[in-house]
């Protein structure tokens, strides 16, 4: 039998090819491979809240930080201006709320005064027309005591009005005393992100950004790679995704460690992936072409190591290669 396929090569070569057809369909109903993966952490990526030249540079590339270092300055000089003129205007503020409670207290002595005039010539009033129905005043006294009554009370009206344009001074101090803080709250904010430190420890990625670059609000300045969520990301074909499940075991080999077989498992597996590079932007993309080859789609899965090798360093990006087992 075996010579006469040798007789037939065609037979042969085609037989051979199902063969490792049917033995790779079923191998992979037990594990799955991929030489598409890569090492990664947390990444947290620095920007400019607000605008201005770099003044200074604490670190350098490749720098090991730790949390609260110092990395950047943004130009401070306008931004404690700021500081000093909203503190100006809030004091000024709280000047003129002092004048108009004042004035306040001078309009509430009017009306008093004019309310005690207006007491008084009613109180005449009332004394003249007593004696001008007993027929002891005359008829221009009688004139006299209403005119002053009527001058009382519009005096009254006068000082009521005068007390209630006090009472709205106070009111909009009060309103400018407000906008003055919150200028001020904004200012110091403002003056506080002049100053930006490492919110974790890491080490500083390379970074282009020079002294006298001026950065505008969002521009990212530098990132810092920490050691945190260690992980390694294993791109994995589609087929494979019903049998893999968290907790799974995974040998695999690292590209800064070559040879060195190390074990972990899976503890995330990504519920989607983009099907296209602008749509949406938050959820990962793969590209399924390798050259002019179109690949099935591939799901990021996260894999920790039991143990990461501590003389082995994290090198954010480097190769791997990762064998799951179903």
């Amino acid at each position: 039998m075996f010579n006469g396929l040798l007789r037939h090569p065609v037979t042969l070569i085609v037989g051979a090819v199902l063969a490792l057809f049917a033995l790779y369909e079923i191998s992979v109903r037990f594990f799955g491979y991929t030489a598409d993966a890569y090492v990664m952490s947390d990444i947290i990526v620095l920007a400019s809240e607000i605008e201005g030249p770099v003044s200074r540079l604490a670190v350098q590339n490749n720098e090991s930080v730790t949390a609260g270092q110092l990395l950047f300055e943004i130009e401070k000089t306008p931004y404690q201006l700021k500081v000093q003129q909203t503190q100006a205007a809030l004091q000024q503020a709280q000047a003129d709320l002092d004048l108009a409670r004042d004035e306040v207290k001078s309009a509430q002595a009017g009306v008093v005064s004019a309310q005690a005039v207006l007491t008084n010539a009613q109180a005449q009033l009332a004394r003249v027309k007593s004696l001008s129905t007993d027929g002891y005043s005359t008829e221009a006294s009688l004139d006299v005591a209403v005119r002053d009554v009527a001058t009382a009370t519009a005096n009254v009206q006068t000082a009521q009005a005068a007390l209630d344009v006090s009472n709205r001074r106070v009111a909009v101090a009060i309103a400018t005393i407000a906008s003055a803080q919150a200028y001020l709250a904004k200012a110091q904010y403002d003056f506080s992100k002049t100053t930006v430190a490492a919110p974790e420890a890491g080490r500083i990625a390379p970074f282009t950004i020079r002294v006298g670059d001026y950065l505008q609000p969002g521009s990212e300045v530098l990132a810092v790679i920490t050691d945190k969520r260690r992980r390694v990301v294993a791109n994995m074909a589609e087929r494979h995704l019903a049998r893999i499940r968290t907790g799974q075991s995974v040998w695999l080999t690292l590209g800064s460690d070559p040879w060195v077989l190390h074990h972990g498992r899976v503890s995330g597996i990504a519920a989607g992936v983009a099907r296209s590079q602008d749509n949406p932007q938050v959820v990962p993309y793969v590209d399924p072409t390798t050259d002019w080859v179109r690949l099935p789609r591939r799901f990021p899965i996260e894999i920790t190591l039991d143990a990461w090798p501590d003389d082995l360093g994290l090198f954010n990006g480097s190769d791997a290669r990762v064998l799951i087992w179903f």
